[in-house]
């Protein structure tokens, strides 16, 4: 049963502080009957409608709260649904998934708290059902019949999806097209234009005052509130020329702030570089008909560390392109990046950002959130599943035993240092008499004329033997003689 009495009017002492909202419409002409059946609290039965941006589903949810429709709703419950907004990013329809244990860990509250408060956007029509969270194992989906107990368990999130009741789109003047989760805006009213422009002024004042905020830079002559303004001409007043030039070099130099995302190339260098990517596409054939500018900022690294077009096209006919690529830019800085990290490109470091490489984890360590989750599972599929978890442990032991291997620092060798290990003088222990023994039972070096002649020798031998081979006579059997 609907809660009348706090939904046919505003209860100024359940507002919360909205002085850090935006413009808030006159919300006394508007009625709003809480939602209160779980039943239309679905995403297909919802009379809301689907909101995308996490900006819009937080003036929706200031907006409802401010006006005091739902008595409990508070500071908490915006709190709450900031939150959500921030997961709305991750999706492009505006779901978002919804844990009560962590969602308590980022607002410092308790998990029963977060409960009450979810309700309440419901109540209120800004949030809806997507799918409900069970206790099913997800991981028997994900793996299906190759699924074992030794994967775990896993149990289904709850999805909510964003949306916007209709007494927040009729308070902000918006034309609204269907019913439902499905309905879309079509336009505004004149009301609700009067709105934006009002917002968007107020916006464009607090920037301002945040611009006056700053300090400001009074180290010139004077200060910028008492320059007069001057007419822009070519001549002074007595008809002489202004040497502006001169003023210009003598003046003294801010220093430069380099822009976020700027290159720190200036128009002058950028423009030799595209000179010099025009040769290299000239005698690069998969690089002709790309766009230039594009083709020379991709070519940057190569130029910041000295190499010339020829250079450049000596090295991109090594990497031996079969096809010509779809897009030629992205292509060569992302081949250049790759040769760069695997060692086959040598360039200067700082040229090209390296590869990320995560950090190696067996998710038992303690470290992650799932650390002490996942040791109480292993240790009760080690008392219920002893062979399995006596595999599953061994396998993890060796999965250190590698990490801690590849994590020790490696040893590099030296010039100097000998690679045999029995070449070491301190290895040699024969005395003088057992090598000299050694001497008289093996057979002397044979070398120089001696060598030659034994050559010559076994050739002749070799050659003997053939020719008896290939000279035989056949002889027939001798006839049978006469009894």
């Amino acid at each position: 049963m609907h809660d009348l009495l706090a939904c046919r009017h505003i209860n100024p002492t359940a507002c919360p502080d909205v002085s850090k909202t935006a413009l808030v419409a006159d919300t006394s002409r508007h009625t709003f009957d809480l939602v209160c059946d779980s039943a239309a609290q679905e995403i297909g039965t919802t009379a809301s409608r689907r909101l995308r941006r996490g900006a819009d589903f937080l003036a929706a949810a200031r907006f409802m709260v401010g006006a005091g429709f739902h008595p409990k709703a508070g500071r908490t419950t915006l709190q709450l649904a900031e939150v959500f907004a921030e997961r709305m990013a991750r999706s492009s329809d505006g779901h978002f998934p919804f844990s009560a244990e962590a969602t308590a860990r980022a607002l410092g509250l308790k998990p029963r708290a977060v409960y009450n408060h979810t309700r309440y956007l419901r109540e209120l029509g800004l949030i809806a059902y997507v799918e409900h969270g069970t206790k099913r194992n997800v991981l028997r989906t994900r793996y299906g019949a190759a699924w074992t107990r030794e994967h775990g368990y896993r149990g289904t999130a709850t999805l909510f999806a964003a949306v916007a009741p209709r007494v927040w789109d009729e308070a902000m003047g918006r034309r609204i097209e269907g019913e439902g989760y499905t309905a879309r805006q079509v336009g505004v009213t004149d009301a609700g234009r009067e709105l934006a422009i009002a917002e968007a002024v107020d916006n464009q004042r607090k920037r301002q005052d945040v611009q006056q905020t700053e300090p400001v830079d009074n180290s010139g002559s004077c200060t910028p509130s008492v320059v007069v303004p001057q007419p822009r001409t070519s001549g002074s007043v007595d008809g002489g020329l202004k040497d502006r030039t001169r003023k210009r070099a003598c003046r003294e130099k801010s220093p430069k702030h380099r822009a976020k995302g700027a290159t720190g190339w200036s128009a002058t260098k950028a423009a030799a570089a595209m000179q010099e990517a025009r040769f290299v596409q000239l005698h690069t054939w998969w690089t002709q008909g790309s766009c230039l500018r594009q083709l020379a900022y991709s070519l940057r690294p190569f130029f910041e560390a000295g190499w010339t077009w020829e250079e450049i096209a000596r090295e991109l006919a090594r990497w031996t392109v079969p096809l010509r690529p779809r897009h030629v830019a992205s292509y060569i800085a992302s081949e250049i990046r790759r040769r760069v990290n695997t060692g086959t490109l040598f360039l200067p470091d700082g040229l090209v950002t390296p590869y990320r490489q995560p950090e190696a984890s067996t998710w038992d360590d303690g470290e992650t959130s799932h650390g002490p989750r996942y040791a109480a599972m292993q240790a009760w599929k080690a008392s219920t599943f002893r062979p399995a978890a006596a595999r599953a442990a061994a396998a993890f032991e060796e999965i250190r035993r590698v990490l801690a291997r590849h994590a020790e620092p490696r040893r590099t060798a030296t010039a100097s240092e000998c690679r045999i290990p029995g070449a070491r003088p301190e290895n040699v222990q024969l005395t003088r008499e057992e090598i000299d023994a050694l001497l008289e039972n093996s057979h002397p070096v044979v070398a120089g004329e001696t060598l030659w002649a034994q050559a010559e020798e076994a050739a002749e031998y070799r050659i003997e033997a053939q020719n008896r081979r290939d000279n035989w006579e056949y002889l027939p059997p001798a006839p049978p003689e006469p009894h």
